[in-house]
């Protein structure tokens, strides 16, 4: 008993004074009053672990600080919402971006025998560059005159309307074109990503990396001749099957993206942590341009629920709300979405399993293995890059998971990576930066301060031996959690789950 009290003392002293402090505050209010809130907290919460699950995976297990993170929660929203309502912008678009990662590719192949004969230091500075702005040069021509504003104004409400697809989309010869284009970039461009590979030009490699090339061309070529098809059969999907089609989409995407920007960003700068930082917060800001570059700067309305939370009524209870499938369930009096519960339930389900697969899977043992001793691991065959660059790309997808999940809650706004963001490093640094369950708990403490903020800042505060309500502005609900986190900070500067380390 001793042992468990020292393991967890402090996870039991937050709890605690967590408790107390609610019970403080809800002491006059009724019981469906309070129990809403708290719902309402927890869903909160449960947003701000799956981002900041992610960001505490990387920083514990690779220890790398990943300002941008909340680029891939805003860009697995905005791909979600956008196989859910628009697929069209996919399927001509995501062809070139396939062109252009199997010419990257070729970095094995093409690029040790450049850097071998070029031994000249000036050249070997040089050359990256003058590679990146010709390669940069192809790809700005690829996307010259291209007609991203038409295949965006899907629907009545973007600006200027809608416009139909035969008249939205190019010819496939006028994208087949642009697609060698992207290649012919993406070999550029391979030299300098192959440039820490310059030994290592083993067949087996070559081999991969060839096959890998052939897909990535066949599967841009499918959903380029089959974007008509493939448009209709989506739009026609039910709502259910297309929201998970929207979660598995936007949550592989974000996965794609965060190994990619591991493996060609973030894995040459492991030893120089300052360049780090500042190429994650430069990546925020080109994140951020992206999605309004392609999306417009203005947000979007909620994505359509699905039908489970959907039905124009209340439900009694959750027993029959699986029958009846309503919009609310009736809480202690008191109407509750029940598309919030599953918000909250998608938290949980997440906080078990990437804990089962941390503790108890092979997989996670080899991850932990790799992080103490890396040679170790690699003398025994394992892979350690490839182990980071999975962790890497696990924690981008929990973000991205948290975005689709969000559309139909909040919407979309250039603004929510940042937002979220925010909030995920006030979570991971309440609980304990590296700390897995730290910021499960952080979460927890954050979303339910911001929902209880909310509600005082409307009904206004009695404290005792006043006779009047205190008033708050609506800044005082957001000034909350950086109150929690100073006082965390003061207390245990490590975090509530963190080492002096």
């Amino acid at each position: 008993m001793t042992g468990f009290w020292e393991r967890n003392r402090a996870a039991i002293t937050a709890l605690v004074v967590t408790a107390l402090v609610i019970g403080f505050f809800i002491r006059d209010l009724e019981p469906k009053v309070w129990v809403s809130i708290l719902l309402s907290g927890l869903t909160l919460g449960a947003l701000f672990f799956l981002v900041a699950a992610g960001l505490s995976l990387i920083f514990g297990l690779m220890d790398v600080l990943n300002f941008a993170h909340g680029i891939f929660f805003m860009l697995g929203a905005y791909i979600g919402w956008t196989v859910f309502t628009n697929p069209r912008l996919l399927f001509n678009t995501v062809p070139l971006f396939l062109a252009l990662g199997a010419g990257m590719l070729a970095a094995p192949v093409a690029g040790p025998p450049i850097w071998r004969r070029q031994r000249r230091p000036f050249v070997q500075r040089a050359l990256p560059w003058l590679l990146l702005i010709a390669g940069g040069t192809v790809a700005a021509l690829a996307f010259r005159d291209y007609n991203l504003d038409r295949l965006v104004a899907f629907g009545p409400t973007v600006a200027g309307g809608s416009i139909p697809t035969a008249e939205a989309q190019e010819p496939i010869s006028r994208v087949l074109q642009r697609m060698a284009l992207m290649l012919v970039a993406g070999l550029i461009l391979s030299p300098i990503l192959a440039r820490r590979h310059q030994d290592d030009e083993r067949s087996s490699r070559i081999a991969r990396r060839l096959g890998l090339i052939f897909g990535f061309g066949i599967v841009g070529l499918i959903l380029l001749y089959a974007r008509d098809a493939g448009e209709t059969f989506v739009l026609n999907l039910n709502v259910d099957l297309r929201f998970l089609l929207a979660l598995i989409v936007g949550t592989g995407a974000g996965a794609l993206v965060g190994g990619l920007t591991e493996w060609a960003l973030i894995r040459p700068l492991y030893t120089r942590p300052i360049y780090q930082v500042l190429l994650t917060l430069g990546l925020v800001f080109v994140g951020t341009e992206f999605v309004k570059a392609v999306w417009g700067p203005a947000a979007y309305p909620p994505l359509e629920r699905p039908s489970f939370f959907s039905a124009s009524c209340r439900s009694e209870g959750l027993l029959a709300w699986l029958s009846e499938h309503c919009a609310s369930v009736n809480v202690l009096g008191r109407a509750f979405p029940t598309y919030r519960l599953f918000i909250i339930g998608v938290g949980l389900l997440v906080f078990v399993a990437v804990t089962i697969l941390l503790r108890r899977s092979r997989l996670g043992m080899t991850i932990r293995a790799g992080v103490e001793d890396s040679e170790m691991v690699e003398s025994l065959g394992i892979n350690v890059r490839r182990m980071f660059t999975l962790v890497f790309a696990l924690g981008s997808g929990l973000a991205a998971l948290g975005g689709v999940v969000v559309t139909p809650f909040l919407g979309l706004n250039p603004g929510m990576g940042l937002e979220f963001l925010l909030q995920a490093f006030i979570v991971v640094v309440i609980g304990g930066l590296g700390s897995f369950p730290g910021a499960a708990m952080g979460a927890v403490l954050v979303g339910l301060a911001r929902a209880f903020g909310d509600y005082f800042v409307i009904s206004g505060l009695q404290l005792p031996g006043m006779a009047e309500q205190m008033r708050f502005s609506p800044a005082i609900a957001r000034a909350s959690t950086v109150l929690i986190m100073a006082i965390v900070l003061l207390v245990r500067p490590a975090g509530i789950f963190g080492t002096k380390e």
